[in-house]
């Protein structure tokens, strides 16, 4: 993977990159710092040391995290994970939709970026850094992992303007979700 430097709206210079073995505490501050809300909407792990510091040494093929560091301060701005085909809810609901996705060329997408750089480019930017590799890699379809809160109007608007297109709603713990995915 190359590295990527990018400016975003608010002035500030922030780097791409994987997850590295140093970060766990980077990491940890980085989900500490998000609102009540924005944790509400990003499910794919638990938020704990333990399960940070496994994703920081535990590398695989399977799951590939990303950050977003900001420049000044050195701190994880924005993370995004994005794994190999699709997990297993996600697979057994399009399944059922007689929708289906070669393992080989889809991942599945999960984004998260910190409150105060939302709204600011550095979601828009990343994710096409991201697209730029996977494209790379022979990767034709990116499916949301879990879908997007409906409620968020805010998610949902970003991944319109990105291109991802609605599937169909499912409810989780009693809240809709819409399945979005996005040819590339």
């Amino acid at each position: 993977m190359n590295e990527s430097m990018v400016q975003i709206k608010n002035g500030k210079f922030i780097k791409f990159r994987f997850v590295e073995r140093g970060d766990a505490a980077l990491l940890y501050n980085y989900f500490q710092s998000l609102s009540p809300e924005t944790l509400s909407r990003f499910g794919p792990h638990s938020f704990n040391k333990e399960v940070i510091q496994q994703i920081c040494n535990n590398f695989s093929d399977e799951i590939v995290p990303y950050v977003a560091i900001e420049k000044d301060t050195n701190r994880i701005v924005a993370y995004m994970l994005i794994k190999k085909g699709m997990t297993e809810g996600d697979e057994q609901r399009f399944s059922e939709r007689n929708r289906y996705f070669d393992a080989a060329s889809s991942v599945t997408f999960a984004p998260s970026v910190a409150d105060e750089f939302q709204s600011c480019g550095l979601g828009f930017l990343m994710n096409s850094f991201i697209e730029g590799e996977l494209k790379m890699l022979g990767v034709k379809t990116i499916i949301l992992w879990g879908g997007v809160q409906a409620s968020n109007a805010k998610a949902v608007g970003f991944y319109q303007k990105l291109g991802y297109l609605y599937i169909a709603s499912f409810f989780h713990n009693g809240v809709e979700n819409w399945d979005m995915i996005k040819n590339v």
